[in-house]
């Protein structure tokens, strides 16, 4: 036998690491660590949130979050053979699949998700009075007091915002959410179940909601918007 062909025989494959192997449970510790912290000081909270863009008075990017999702995803995108992600392009089978589930399918999963366990078994958590504040739909301009949908126009810092029972930001969100799923983790969970890296950027890239993204804006105007009239 050659040294090459024992070479290559004898080759063990690479298993995960101990970050890796435990994934999940550096998130739960994460997110366990993020409410207490939440809780216990509520200040550093409202701090991480000063850091960000703003747009007409509201936050639209939290600079803390970009930050860790460049440090996320940095890793995963050096290391993609890109000649890959053309090769997947190229079959539309598993790709079409994947925009069926994401924009036919999840957007309703996870509406039925948080109708469960948000507007049922953990709806005490959140209290039936706890509100939040919005920033008010394009072309709507009304004055402070006045009732919109389920909430009412209030003046925060001089600037027009519409309060909104708290449960309707988080079915909103999760609607959201099933429609553009998170690419940072997609990326990273492919890694790590050792998946085609350049056949998970390939599908998770028309899902990503983009002003450019004609695709997103077509195929997933539809669902979200019958979900946003559900939840009105």
């Amino acid at each position: 036998m050659s040294p090459v062909t024992e070479g290559c025989i004898s080759k063990q494959p690479k298993g995960l690491s101990a970050f890796e192997k435990y994934l999940t449970i550096w998130v739960l510790a994460c997110i366990g660590a993020g409410i207490l912290l939440g809780k216990l000081a509520p200040s550093v909270a409202r701090t991480l949130d000063g850091f960000a863009i703003w747009s007409g008075g509201a936050p639209v990017i939290s600079i803390p979050i970009a930050v860790c999702l460049f440090f996320m995803m940095y890793p995963i995108m050096v290391k993609i053979d890109f000649a890959e992600v053309l090769a997947a392009v190229r079959n539309l089978k598993p790709v079409g699949l994947t925009l069926f589930v994401n924009w036919a399918i999840k957007p309703f999963t996870m509406y039925a998700i948080v109708i469960l366990f948000l507007g049922v078994l953990f709806r005490g958590l959140i209290g039936p009075d706890a509100t939040d504040l919005a920033k008010l739909p394009l072309g709507v301009n009304l004055e402070p007091g006045v009732a919109y949908g389920v909430g009412k126009v209030v003046l925060v810092n001089g600037a027009k915002l519409l309060e909104t029972p708290l449960l309707r930001s988080y079915l909103a969100g999760c609607i959201l959410l099933g429609v553009a799923p998170c690419t940072a983790m997609v990326l990273v969970w492919g890694y790590v179940a050792k998946g085609n890296d350049g056949h998970t950027l390939a599908m998770v890239s028309p899902s990503r909601p983009r002003p450019c993204s004609f695709s997103f804006a077509s195929a997933s105007a539809p669902a979200t918007g019958l979900l946003a009239l559900a939840r009105a």
